[in-house]
């Protein structure tokens, strides 16, 4: 028979709490000596590799590279596991005892002393429960500070086989939900469920899909999936990458602890904001325009603004060919810019030389159209008449044709492409008709109306150009505006990179202009420079770097072996078509609850997400989709992050957006109820610093004061201002950095101890969705809920079911 006890005293030795306590930490005390070693073993390694890469040849430093990789891998995971090295110990039927932890721990015999949390020997430690105990008697969580085992919690899976063991504690899981937040996202590893374990350890092959509404832990078990899948099959996805997108840099930054947490630093986190090289998104657009920009018509205009004649592109092209002008107008120009789009294949950067050769096949129509060929070869021969009765009356012989100044190797035709080449009237139309554009700059152009209305065909509403024309214009990227930019930069291609060599000078070379090639976009080059031995760049360099934002090396688009994608229903089709082109081989992990989608079409961001999810083989011909991929859908249901009293008022939100939904079960009661107050419109700003105030007197971790998006010019927080990032900043000016003023897109996958919800109207009634954005913004906080509305309708919806 089992003993349970929560400190009751035990005799001289403390209570029987504090016994069991010490003998945990000596055991841990045996675990963080051999963890010493084994940073010591890693050290020894990285310098190894280092003495290995003496030998000089670039051999070697390749080895080099990837012994120092994996050993300092291996030393960063062992040093992230010096904080909470052992957190869990099963008790097994058999007499066996296990041990789990971050990082596995072995003896100089290989005898286990800790197993990683992601190995199947740990599964157990998450998936027992007293109705399907699988063999475990007791699970023991162990609370830890530092080295030091301060607390410990126990659950009795299986009574009948406990046989005079001790069970100490309440419950490990609802003390941890109680805990304050300190401002960054921190990993549950100690504390899985088991419906979160099995989206966690779900198949690695094609899709996992999960729903839940707020608060039931999707992003953090999405970023264990990411640590699990990074340990069971590291050379499938460390070598190629994993990444994971959040919808704002905020959100970015309040998961980011998590993976390296757990030993994992190789995964790159994107926002949607920020996944384009060279571009971030610094504000969202209103809902009437991420609607315009967002959809999938948005593709063709696109294409159709690439195809477009570049501003400030020249009209007509003349040159001139042994006395004969020859012209193209522009309705000629037109017709050859079009064609070469239509046949072109690759980017529209890379199509310059295609282009180049299209020109130069159009002059020669033209030339022997107008009769140009026969006119010059009656110049020719009038020239050399000349000649040869000069040269006869000197008495010398007359000039054979292939000596005269304009005879040369080569047909007609080669003749006349060589000498048009070397004209600069033909580089300079060249380099002004076909330019090399970056996507901003064709992004910038559309801001020109009479060009987006091109553009725009039937595919946009013409009450819409206007406002569009002006975002481009001189308004700051958008969220919706990076997919764009990711559009564009698939239709128009990198310009060719720098060579490598060494300038040839342009003297050397009629086709170079400033130490380019005009066909061709690239710098001349020595042919006869020869490379001598340097640093190699390896593959684990390049992934490395593709995990920072701003180090100013651009790289290709990466593509990734396992995609995660968070807040995934507020996606809209362009975005998930910039998603799409980074995981063409992927698999994936898809985050999302329905009832929180900010988008309006969700039939299109489903038809948008499916082609992205499929993907399309490319190839010649029309492309081709791909065999269906495995799809493993999971349902959390369980809330874990609001208490039951702020769960009910999220859950009044939600039957007013959506009557027939579900919401969550809430597991853990505070005895708080929200605090819903009527203030005046023009008070709102300062109801709300007042409530942080008192917040910070209340709860320990963070704050939230949650405000509508930026409101129109009739709208009036502060003396007539609009509700903008600088109104933000006002509010939040002089108040610890605890507390965060942010939008309720901003607020989306955030948590906070405390959340002040400022104009719920005002936010139900920013768009068609602002119901669901609500919900959203209400369910943020896990203790204390403050509401500041300007009507008292509201208050009795938020209190009253």
């Amino acid at each position: 028979m089992s003993s349970q006890v929560t400190g009751r005293p035990a005799g001289p030795g403390g209570t029987v709490k504090d016994r069991e306590i010490a003998a945990e930490q000596r055991y841990v005390d045996i675990a963080y000596a051999r963890l010493e070693e084994m940073r010591d073993e890693a050290q020894a390694m990285i310098r190894e590799g280092f003495r290995q890469s003496q030998a000089g040849t670039k051999a070697s430093l390749v080895d080099r590279d990837a012994w120092v990789h994996q050993a300092a891998r291996r030393a960063q995971a062992l040093d992230i596991a010096d904080d909470g090295l052992v957190f869990g110990r099963l008790d097994l039927t058999a007499g066996e005892i296990r041990y789990v932890g971050r990082v596995g721990v072995r003896t100089p015999d290989h005898d286990s002393l800790v197993i990683d949390w992601r190995a199947p020997a740990a599964e157990d430690f998450y998936r027992a429960t007293p109705e399907d105990p699988r063999g475990v008697v007791r699970r023991r969580v162990l609370h830890s500070r530092g080295h030091t085992v301060v607390d410990l919690e126990d659950d009795l899976l299986d009574p009948s086989a406990a046989d005079g063991m001790t069970v100490v504690g309440d419950g490990a899981f609802l003390a941890s939900l109680a805990r304050a937040r300190e401002g960054a996202m921190r990993d549950i590893v100690a504390t899985i469920q088991r419906e979160q374990d099995e989206v966690i350890r779900a198949p690695a092959d094609g899709t996992v899909l999960v729903r839940g509404a707020p608060g039931t832990g999707k992003t953090a078990v999405a970023l264990h999936r990411v640590a699990y899948l990074l340990f069971r099959h590291r050379q499938r996805f460390g070598s190629r990458g994993v990444l994971v997108v959040g919808p704002n840099p905020r959100f970015t930054s309040y998961i980011e602890r998590v993976l390296p947490s757990l030993g994992e630093g190789s995964a790159s986190l994107r926002s949607l904001g920020d996944l384009v090289a060279g571009a971030t998104a610094t504000v969202h657009d209103g809902p009437a325009l991420a609607r315009v920009k967002g959809a999938e018509a948005m593709a063709t205009v696109l294409r159709r603004a690439v195809a477009d004649q570049a501003p400030g592109a020249p009209d007509e092209l003349r040159v001139v060919f042994k006395g004969v002008v020859v012209a193209l107008d522009r309705g000629r120009l037109d017709r050859i810019r079009a064609d070469v789009h239509r046949r072109s294949r690759g980017s529209v950067n890379a199509a310059r030389g295609r282009a180049a050769e299209a020109l130069l096949d159009a002059l020669w129509d033209r030339f022997t159209g107008i009769g140009g060929q026969e006119a010059a070869e009656a110049a020719e021969g009038a020239e050399a008449g000349l000649w040869n009765a000069i040269l006869a009356a000197d008495g010398l012989a007359a000039l054979d044709d292939s000596q005269d100044g304009t005879s040369g190797d080569g047909s007609p035709r080669e003749k006349f492409d060589a000498r048009v080449r070397e004209q600069r009237a033909f580089t300079d139309f060249l380099v002004a008709w076909w330019p090399l554009r970056t996507p901003l700059e064709m992004l910038r152009s559309l801001g020109d109306p009479e060009r987006l209305r091109r553009a725009a065909g039937r595919d946009l509403p013409r009450e819409d150009l206007p406002a569009l024309a002006a975002s481009w214009a001189e308004g700051p990227l958008s969220y919706q505006d990076v997919a764009l930019l990711d559009e564009l930069d698939a239709l128009l291609g990198a310009p060719p990179r720098p060579s490598r060599r060494r300038r040839a000078p342009a003297a050397d070379d009629p086709f170079v202009v400033d130490g380019v090639n005009i066909l061709t976009g690239e710098e001349a080059v020595d042919e006869t420079w020869e490379p001598e031995m340097e640093e190699l760049t390896t593959s684990i360099e390049r992934l490395e770097r593709s995990r920072r934002v701003d180090d100013g090396v651009v790289e290709e688009r990466p593509e990734y072996a396992h995609i995660v994608v968070d807040e995934a229903q507020d996606l809209s089709p362009m975005q998930w078509r910039m998603l799409g082109r980074r995981g063409h081989q992927a698999s994936w992990t898809i985050v999302e609850d329905p009832a929180q989608s900010a988008w309006e079409d969700l039939d299109a961001a489903r038809a948008a997400m499916e082609a992205a999810l499929g993907g399309e083989r490319k190839g010649r011909g029309r492309p081709r989709k791909r065999a269906p991929r495995a799809r493993h859908e999971y349902e959390l249901t369980t809330n874990y992050r609001n208490s039951t009293e702020i769960a009910a008022v999220s859950a009044r939100v939600l039957a007013e957006a959506l009557p027939d939904a579900r919401p969550a079960r809430a597991v853990r009661t505070s005895g708080i109820d929200p605090v819903v107050d009527v203030v005046p419109e023009s008070g709102l700003a300062a109801a709300a610093r007042a409530a942080a105030e008192d917040l910070l007197h209340q709860v320990e971790g963070t704050i939230g004061v949650i405000v509508p998006l930026a409101l129109e010019p009739e709208g009036t927080l502060f003396d007539g201002a609009a509700w903008d990032a600088a109104e933000r900043a006002r509010l939040a000016g002089g108040l610890p950095e605890r507390v965060q003023v942010l939008d309720v897109l901003e607020a989306k996958g955030l948590e906070f101890d405390a959340a002040v919800i400022v104009a719920p109207e005002t936010v139900a009634a920013q768009s068609p969705r602002g119901l669901r954005v609500l919900y959203v913004a209400v369910s943020r906080a896990t203790q204390r809920l403050t509401v500041l509305t300007t009507t008292p309708e509201w208050r009795d919806k938020l209190l009253t079911d």
